[in-house]
């Protein structure tokens, strides 16, 4: 391998991420409805699920931050995060609270289950295991290394797809997974793969990013193959 293909994958380890990974499923669901879990949420006592065109929307991911084992700084005066979703389509290009809407809560005092409506997915609980190996897909990569001398060394190119840790499926931190180019990773929090088991599916097993802004804002986007 040309050394300076090799001093540029070094240069891109010391940007590796840590990350907590979901793990769908597969436990006796717990009785705590505050807990983290894919396709149900909770909220305040006067709260009802959003509306998207007339219908109610539903609970996709709902996020207890101090299971994380990992938590990014734009969720540390967060308790509980609960994303939602209409039940007619994604909602590509559209702004945050049109066809789906993230609710924060810096506590979890008073907070009970919402209820559930027919939907598309099946219910399971989450549990998080920590990584500290995250890495960038190739377009996030040039953002913090030049690859130029990995591109034109075949060895180094295959260490670079090879060799480095990036997960596709559910999770809170990290890099998001590109599919079909780079999404940008600042302002990154987290980002739901298609889970089979669930029944849920971005396109053709794609992935959906949620990133949130300095103000507070938060933006979507997705891909897919």
């Amino acid at each position: 391998m040309n050394p300076d293909a090799r001093a540029q994958l070094d240069r891109l380890r010391q940007h590796l991420r840590s990350a907590a990974l979901a793990t769908i499923g597969g436990f006796r669901p717990p009785q705590d409805p505050l807990t983290s879990w894919f396709g149900r949420g909770a909220g305040l006592p006067h709260e009802t699920l959003p509306e998207f065109e007339g219908a109610p929307m539903f609970p996709l991911l709902q996020i207890r931050v101090d299971e994380l084992p990992y938590v990014p700084a734009q969720l540390r005066d967060v308790a509980l995060l609960v994303l939602f979703h209409n039940q007619s389509r994604h909602p590509f290009d559209l702004p945050h609270g049109e066809g789906w809407l993230i609710r924060e809560y810096a506590s979890l005092d008073g907070l009970v289950a919402l209820p559930q409506v027919a939907q598309r997915i099946k219910p399971f609980p989450i549990r998080w295991r920590r990584v500290d190996d995250d890495a960038p897909g190739w377009e996030g990569a040039w953002e913090l290394v030049d690859l130029a001398p990995v591109n034109d060394d075949e060895a180094a190119t295959d260490a670079f797809f090879d060799g480095f840790t990036r997960n596709m499926g559910t999770k809170v931190g990290g890099y998001p997974y590109e599919i079909q180019h780079g999404v940008g990773s600042h302002d990154f929090v987290f980002q739901i793969g298609s889970e089979e088991k669930a029944g849920w599916m971005w396109g053709d097993n794609g992935v959906g990013y949620f990133f949130r802004a300095a103000d507070g804002q938060w933006r979507w986007d997705c891909q897919f193959y």
